[in-house]
C-alpha cells in the first residue's frame, strides 16, 4: 500500500521550496510515516535525547525515521515507505552517550537522504525542533536555509485520505463505547466518579483493543455549570437528578477523537431548565452539522449553532465543536 500522506506532504513541501524536510511535532511524525509516535510522557520520553523525527528528500523517494530504540520494534511494524533508524539513549549495563549516539545519527541520516554542502532550503518545525539538533544543522551544513513546515503540513492534513477516514471512524466507535458506558454508569445514583470513569476507561480501551492515552473530563452536580477543564473526575459521589457532563478525547492508533454529552443522573425526569439546555444544545449541533457542506466556511457553523442558541435565549458560553 502507498503511503498517500506522505505523498500529499511532500508535494506541498515542495510548494513551499524545500528541497529536505525535518519534522519533529508527533501529529506530523506519524502522518509522514503512519508510525504512532508517542505522546511525550513515562519514562522513554525522559530517557530519550528527542522527539522522534522524520526527515525526508522531496528530490526523491528518501525518508527516515529517527527515533531511540526503543520505540524501534513498533516502528518497523507500523511504518509504511521510510526507513527506521534509532539510537541507544540508554545501556542498562555499560556507559554510553545517549547525547552524541542521537546526535551523530540525525548527522549520519541527514546525509544519507542528501543533505550536503550545497546551498538548499530545509524545512523544519520551529515549534518542536530540539535546540541540539538547529545546532547540528548550521554546525554541519551551514549553506542550508531553514523554512518552516508547518503551513505544508496544514495543508497536506486538510483532505482525509481514505486511511485517515477509516482511522477516525474507528476512534470514534472508540470514543462512543466509552460514552455508551457512561449512560449506563449514570441510570443510578449514588456511585463515585472515579469508579464510573475507570468504567468508560475501561470500555473504550477494551474496543479499541490496547491501552489508550486519554484527555478528557467528567464533571457532575454543580460542576456542570462551568468550564473549568479538565474539571475532574474527583472524589465525589452522584446524586439524583444532577447532571453528568464528560468530555473525552482517547488518541486511537495516532488519531484523536473527540465527543461529549450530558446525562441526568438516576433515571429521574430532568428538570423544566435541564431539558432548554438540552433541546438547545440538540438543535444547534443538528444547525451546525447541516452547515459543513461543501463551500462552507468553520465559522458558518458556529455561526448556525449559536443562532439555533440564541432562538432559546441562550448564549453559547463555550466553543462549539462536539
Amino acid at each position: 500500500m502507498s503511503n498517500q500522506e506522505l505523498e500529499r506532504a511532500r508535494a506541498e513541501l515542495k510548494k513551499l521550496g524545500a528541497d529536505f524536510a525535518l519534522l519533529s511535532s508527533g501529529d506530523n511524525v506519524t502522518y509522514v510515516s503512519h508510525f504512532e509516535a508517542p505522546v511525550d510522557f513515562g519514562a522513554n520520553a525522559t530517557l530519550s535525547c528527542a522527539p522522534p523525527m522524520a526527515a525526508i528528500s522531496l528530490k526523491d523517494n528518501s525518508a527516515a525515521l529517527i527515533i531511540p530504540n526503543s520505540y524501534e520494534k513498533d516502528a518497523k511494524q507500523q511504518s509504511s515507505e521510510i526507513e527506521v533508524q534509532s539510537y541507544p539513549p540508554v545501556d542498562w549495563w555499560t556507559p554510553i552517550d545517549g547525547r552524541a549516539n542521537y546526535l551523530n545519527l540525525l548527522r549520519s541520516t541527514l546525509k544519507q537522504i542528501g543533505l550536503g554542502s550545497s546551498s538548499l532550503k530545509l524545512a523544519i518545525e520551529e515549534r518542536t525542533l530540539t535546540v541540539s539538533a538547529l545546532q547540528l544543522i548550521m554546525s554541519e551544513f551551514p549553506k542550508v536555509q531553514i523554512i518552516e513546515a508547518g503551513a505544508a503540513l496544514v495543508a497536506a492534513w486538510a483532505i482525509k485520505t481514505e486511511r485517515e477516514l477509516d482511522l477516525l471512524r474507528f476512534a470514534a466507535e472508540v470514543n462512543k463505547a466509552g460514552q455508551t458506558e457512561l449512560r449506563k454508569q449514570t441510570r443510578e445514583a449514588g456511585k463515585n466518579e472515579f469508579d464510573m470513569w475507570a468504567a468508560v476507561i475501561n470500555a473504550m480501551e477494551k474496543k479499541a483493543g490496547h491501552p489508550l492515552f486519554v484527555f478528557g473530563e467528567l464533571v457532575t452536580g454543580s460542576r456542570c455549570k462551568w468550564v473549568n477543564y479538565p474539571g475532574g473526575p474527583k472524589d465525589v459521589v452522584t446524586k439524583a437528578g444532577d447532571l453528568a457532563l464528560m468530555d473525552m478525547s482517547p488518541r486511537v492508533n495516532g488519531y484523536w477523537s473527540d465527543t461529549t454529552n450530558t446525562m441526568v443522573i438516576g433515571g429521574v425526569e430532568a428538570t423544566e431548565k435541564q431539558k432548554q439546555y438540552g433541546v438547545a444544545a440538540r438543535e444547534a449541533f443538528h444547525a451546525a452539522a447541516e452547515a459543513l457542506r461543501p463551500g462552507k466556511q468553520a465559522k458558518d457553523a458556529f455561526i448556525a449553532a449559536n443562532e439555533a442558541f440564541h432562538k432559546h435565549g441562550l448564549e453559547i458560553g463555550h466553543y462549539a465543536g462536539h
